[in-house]
């Protein structure tokens, strides 16, 4: 079964501070990277509180619970489950799945220098983006497919993003002699894109939204 869940500022008056944040979370589910600035911190934080909550959700105990960053340096759980987070300004979301690998990537759609980014896309995909009556999200679209299936697999952006094709049903990665694959689920969030990679063969779910 695959659960998600997302926070979205946007909803609220006041946003829950670090240090309250700190001492709900887990101390083994605190992230470990250090932020410059403190809108990041914020963020990854209420991520790994919505992973918190959705362990509990599945009565995982928490206490003998740790993680582990895998050769890609990925965070694995001490489980047999994978989970993914993603952030963009207002919106955090957080997937967590005992049926494979998941990715899910979000971005908050804004202007950007679409010229800058056009080496991250196969001739194809560009063709496809600058053929779009409305680019910025077309390119927000498929950004986040590329993204969220790099995640599912734990590749991170060592792999050339042009090595990661899209515009089919089924998402490939050709990297190290080896291809990945994924379907994706798109949910839907006012302002922004977002996409959830999972295995072919994985059951629908659907993301709650949650309040602090």
């Amino acid at each position: 079964m695959i659960t998600g869940a997302r926070y979205d500022k946007r909803g609220f008056s006041e946003t829950p501070g670090l240090q309250t944040l700190k001492k709900k979370i887990a101390p083994a589910l605190l992230p470990a990277t250090k932020y410059v600035f403190e809108s990041e911190l914020l963020n990854s934080l209420i991520g790994r509180w919505l992973l918190q909550r959705l362990l509990e959700k599945k009565e995982v105990s928490l206490e003998k619970l740790h993680l582990t960053p895998d050769d890609h340096g990925k965070p694995r759980l001490s489980l047999p489950l994978d989970f993914s987070i993603a952030h963009s300004f207002d919106v955090v979301i957080c997937l967590v799945s005992d049926e494979g690998p998941v990715g899910v990537d979000v971005e908050k759609i804004r202007d950007v220098p679409l010229e800058e980014y056009q080496s991250s896309f196969t001739e194809h995909e560009w063709s496809f983006i600058m053929k779009d009556h409305n680019k910025i999200e077309s390119f927000f679209s498929l950004w986040t497919k590329k993204e969220s299936l790099l995640k599912m697999h734990g590749l991170g952006l060592q792999v050339p993003l042009t090595q990661v094709t899209v515009l089919d049903t089924v998402g490939v990665i050709t990297a190290n002699a080896s291809i990945h694959t994924g379907v994706w689920h798109r949910h839907a969030i006012p302002g922004y894109s977002c996409h959830v990679a999972v295995p072919e063969n994985a059951s629908s779910f659907e993301i709650d939204v949650v309040v602090f």
